[in-house]
């Protein structure tokens, strides 16, 4: 167990929300996972995944667009005494219900689809992963083509992921069609 200070400074600037653009994958192009390591001593350490994703030959991180103010990841205890755990749950809205967006929803309905989300911060990198390799995700898909004019339509994608960690930090690499993203560092390597 670690316990430290939970301290509050004034003023303190906190952005809320999800960053406008999240990443997904099938949980079947994952081989290798990172993990939390065996014996943390911070905070930090207890909560973030050390090590890269290491991915099906040709296989990459999608990405999704997702509309301001409308996507959030939360987690909620789980289980009964002495066997708790966490839900953690993500929700992201694209606004339309284009082929691409039927498509998605028709793939992901009755699979292990893993996020990463990136997180609003003013001076740290924030991305946390949605998923477990332990553990399958529930996803659900709900489609709306909007009831009046200017009204909102488009995906609502909701993701529930048992894990015995709330939110875990990723600090490794994320592996796009269009480069790879070294979070730790935030550099972006355009594939060539």
């Amino acid at each position: 167990m670690i316990f430290e200070n939970l301290l509050w400074p004034a003023g303190k600037i906190n952005p809320s929300g999800i960053k406008t653009e999240v990443y997904f994958i099938d949980k079947s192009f994952i081989i290798t996972w990172p993990k939390i390591i065996g014996a943390p001593l911070t905070a930090t350490d207890n909560v973030t995944l050390a090590g890269d994703f290491g991915l099906v030959v040709g296989k990459k991180w999608n990405r999704l667009y997702t509309t301001q103010g409308k996507g959030k990841v939360d987690f909620e205890p789980i289980g009964e005494k002495d066997c708790k755990m966490f839900n953690n749950k993500g929700t992201f809205k694209f606004p339309d219900i284009s082929n691409e967006a039927k498509s998605l929803a028709k793939s992901a309905i009755n699979s292990n689809v893993i996020f990463i989300v990136p997180l609003p911060h003013e001076s740290e990198k924030r991305y946390i992963v949605l998923g477990d390799e332990n553990y399958d995700l529930e996803v659900t898909v709900k489609g709306d083509s909007g009831d009046a004019p200017g009204s909102a339509k488009g995906i609502t994608i909701e993701v529930t992921a048992p894990a015995t960690t709330p939110l875990p930090n990723y600090v490794g690499a994320l592996v796009t069609a269009e480069g790879s993203l070294d979070i730790e560092t935030g550099v972006f390597t355009p594939t060539v």
